[in-house]
């Protein structure tokens, strides 16, 4: 099977684990495995996709915005599963798999042609680079998953709703600490990541472009989260204000990605 039509598969299968997640919930039932073992199967074909096109290509799938959505995806969704260990913990995918299927259908319909990108800067160091920046991402996205769901917990239990919202998402405290620990890890990994970029384009005297779309995105990500931990250990522990913090930064960096590739020059690397 071509690439595409693999994708294609994958995303056929996300979106029917999606709409299974969806019916769960609104039966407040946390107990069925059934969304869970068909995303397992939706990433089994994501991960044959993105194989294929490596092998097509003779390039992994990380420059041009098509291939690098489509990476961005999968490993999103390997951090959803790695993150929900419990199946109270996989109602995150309520919230998760619809961005998911977004970046996997953004991916199909862009096409999944490889940018051609400096031939110095192929290789083991960049593929490093390049999983270390989109598993920060990954973490930092989940991070805000769990703090929106917080949220909604926070104001179910206030409000004394012990409806599908209590019944269907995990416990506060399970929640801080999906977010802690995606925080934390986010920005450790992003961080690294990023050193590893600058350190690999000073190599070849590249120098740090503050005015490239990727380098700019990854920098604002880094700050506008960054806060968001500050703010959780300005106040000792997690609550809505840190929540509603970590909301604000997925919307900032959410904003600043349109704006960067917007205005930015066309990249050679990501998205």
């Amino acid at each position: 099977m071509t690439t595409s039509a693999l994708l294609t598969a994958a995303l056929v299968a996300y979106a029917a684990a999606w709409l299974l997640q969806v019916a769960d919930f609104r039966g407040g039932d946390v107990t069925r495995p059934r969304s869970r073992a068909l995303s397992v199967v939706a990433l089994a074909l994501h991960l044959a996709a993105l194989l294929t096109f490596w092998l097509t290509h003779r390039t992994p799938p990380l420059s041009g915005f098509g291939p690098a959505s489509a990476f961005l995806a999968f490993v999103l969704t390997t951090g959803l599963l790695l993150a929900s260990r419990t199946r109270e913990r996989w109602s995150a995918g309520l919230l998760v798999l619809p961005m998911v299927i977004g970046l996997v259908a953004a991916s199909l319909a862009v096409g999944l042609v490889p940018t051609a990108a400096d031939p110095r800067l192929q290789g083991p160091w960049l593929v490093a680079h390049v999983l270390l920046v989109f598993g920060g991402y990954a973490s930092l996205l989940l991070a805000s998953v769990a703090a929106a769901m917080y949220l909604f917990q926070f104001r179910a239990l206030k409000q004394k709703d012990f409806g599908n919202v209590f019944r269907f998402f995990p416990s506060l405290e399970s929640l801080d600490r999906m977010n802690r620990v995606g925080l934390a890890g986010g920005l450790c990994a992003l961080a690294v990541g990023l050193l590893a970029g600058w350190s690999l384009s000073l190599t070849f005297g590249r120098g740090l472009a503050l005015s490239d779309a990727d380098v700019a995105f990854g920098l604002l990500t880094w700050i506008v989260y960054a806060a968001a931990l500050g703010t959780r250990q300005g106040t000792r522990g997690f609550g809505p204000r840190p929540a509603r913090v970590s909301v604000a930064a997925f919307v900032a960096s959410g904003l600043g990605f349109v704006t960067v590739r917007a205005l930015g020059p066309t990249t050679e690397f990501f998205l």
